[in-house]
């Protein structure tokens, strides 16, 4: 059986995976937190946090690991802030903040007209 830092590392290169389809220097960091590098994922398109809890079955986001999302964001940033979280039943959701998804959303109707 997997242990939660396994389960997270597979889960850090799922979201890498999906964002070089987009952003091909994408990659997870070494020792997240520790260094110079304070996200879990090296993007220059967005902020991530990825968490796994093998705990609920229910969608739950500490309140301290939000504020450390935006916390870390560099000032005058244009990076989407993104939180990554796995619960206990394997089902993976993204989490951003209202205005972000809107401006995302905004941008993507007025480049192509649909969303």
């Amino acid at each position: 059986m997997e242990n939660k830092r396994e389960i997270g590392n597979r889960l850090e290169q799922l979201v890498v995976d999906k964002i070089k389809i987009i952003e091909k220097n994408c990659r997870r960091t070494k020792n997240s937190g520790a260094n110079n590098e304070l996200q879990d994922i090296l993007s220059s398109l967005f902020i991530c946090q990825a968490k796994v809890d093998n705990t609920h079955s229910n969608i739950i986001i500490k309140i301290k690991d939000w504020k450390k999302l935006f916390r870390d964001i560099p000032i005058n940033s244009r990076r989407v802030p993104l939180f990554i979280n796995q619960q206990k039943d394997g089902i993976i959701t993204i989490t951003l903040g209202i205005d972000d998804y809107f401006r995302t959303i905004y941008k993507c109707y007025k480049e192509i007209g649909e969303i």
